[in-house]
């Protein structure tokens, strides 16, 4: 019940949202509007306002506002053709269609500062000095010389007071070598590593501490049949110490024969036989854990929630561009997206996760829709954009026929890549 309903809340903001935007940029161009729906089809509930019918309607998956004369064709009555959307400059027409998704971002950057100042829940040892807590056999960091216990102090003379400002230095730096200064606490000497900028991409193999601490079990595989709970640690893999989490991963994916584990549950020490299983996706073996990690809530004041927010939110549309581009040239199998089961899924569990994590999920997907929405694809509002744009060159409008053709494919596309998510959605579920 809980995701049903967070799926239709969530749901409905971002529609409404977009809808509002349509609907107060057209009364304040002085456009008749006749209906503001959110869904399509049989109208549940409806109040009559003035001139605007407000209605809830069955199917849920949109909405709309029916402005007078929105179609070329539609007859006005002549009291209504100064209130007619056809009627209107072409700047109007374009604000009109546009508001929808700047309404969309609107919300998106409003939520994300929000957010910071709400606070976030991070990893505990994010502000905390960037103490090496293990390094990766034949990576990057171990064939620098890496150990386990150095400090990480800068990287290109900036100085490095914790993991967030180590990663931050990371992110900053795609197309530089990196010039790291260690101290060894062995000798307190400080020596310099240089690295690649490749290593943005395969990782430099040094991580945090993170203790073999299970967080999650998944049903229905070894680690669960085996009598694994959340909150386990795990000791020893067929006798061999394990101090981190990475370390407990590269034993586990190596093989699939039977590895004894020694577990410690509170006060308590056992020993289970557990057969990891191959992962095609991940291309190892697996057991079925997730790292249990220690979090905190993070707040940030109102300008630093400003400035994080707003870059939150540049990420994620680059992110999104590098996704297009990557379904476009089969970077990125057509597989992994995602329709209304997952974002019902996803909403769901942010719901129980908290009111952050409920705004994230919202702020996210009024980021995509309000992107996405602008691509000059017909039905989408960016395909009436540019067919205001081809007007504008043109002086004049395209013809009836070809805007009518070309709305036609494009719903066609639109209802085929529905119908293509929901059953990869389907199919995610029976996995």
């Amino acid at each position: 019940m809980t995701t049903v309903i967070s799926f239709l809340l969530v749901l409905g903001v971002l529609i409404f949202i977009h809808e509002l935007g349509h609907f107060a940029v057209a009364k304040w161009a002085n456009v008749g509007v006749e209906r503001f729906s959110l869904g399509f089809g049989p109208r549940l509930i409806k109040v009559k306002r003035k001139e605007t019918e407000y209605c809830i309607s069955l199917i849920p998956f949109g909405g709309y506002v029916k402005m007078v004369g929105e179609n070329p064709d539609e007859e006005v009555k002549e009291e209504d053709e100064k209130r007619s959307f056809s009627g209107k400059p072409l700047n109007l027409r374009a604000l009109i269609v546009a508001a929808g998704s700047v309404m969309n971002l609107v919300l998106a950057l409003f939520l994300f500062p929000l957010i910071f100042m709400l606070g976030i829940e991070v990893p505990a040892y994010i502000d905390k000095p960037a103490v090496i807590g293990y390094v990766a056999k034949g990576e990057a960091g171990d064939k620098a010389g890496l150990k386990k216990g150095d400090t990480i102090e800068g990287i290109n003379s900036k100085k490095v007071a914790t993991w967030e400002d180590f990663f931050r230095e990371l992110t900053l730096n795609p197309d530089k070598s990196l010039s790291i200064s260690i101290i060894i606490s062995r000798d307190s000497t400080v020596s310099t590593v240089t690295f690649p900028s490749e290593i943005l991409n395969t990782g430099m193999g040094v991580y945090p501490l993170i203790p073999p601490v299970i967080g999650d079990v998944s049903k229905g595989f070894p680690a669960e049949k085996a009598g694994l709970k959340s909150g386990d640690v795990i000791k020893t893999v067929d006798g061999m110490p394990i101090s981190h989490w990475v370390e407990l991963q590269e034993i586990i994916k190596q093989s699939a024969g039977k590895k004894v584990f020694l577990i410690e549950r509170g006060e308590k020490s056992f020993q289970v036989e557990i057969v990891p299983v191959y992962n095609g996706e991940l291309k190892a073996y697996i057991i079925g854990v997730m790292q249990g990690e220690d979090t905190v809530v993070k707040r940030h004041g109102f300008f630093e929630s400003v400035r994080l927010g707003l870059s939150r939110a540049l990420d994620m549309v680059v992110l999104l561009f590098v996704v297009i581009k990557g379904l476009i040239v089969g970077t990125y199998s057509v597989k992994t997206l995602g329709g209304p089961i997952m974002i019902a899924q996803v909403a769901g569990r942010a719901a129980e996760s908290g009111i952050v994590e409920l705004f994230s999920i919202i702020a996210f997907l009024s980021l995509q829709l309000g992107i996405i929405n602008l691509l000059p694809i017909p039905v989408l509002d960016g395909g009436h954009l540019f067919f205001f744009l081809i007007e504008k060159i043109r002086g004049k409008p395209l013809s009836e026929k070809i805007v009518s053709i070309s709305q036609q494919i494009g719903m066609t596309l639109l209802i085929a890549l529905m119908v293509f998510v929901t059953w990869n959605d389907i199919l995610r579920l029976f996995e």
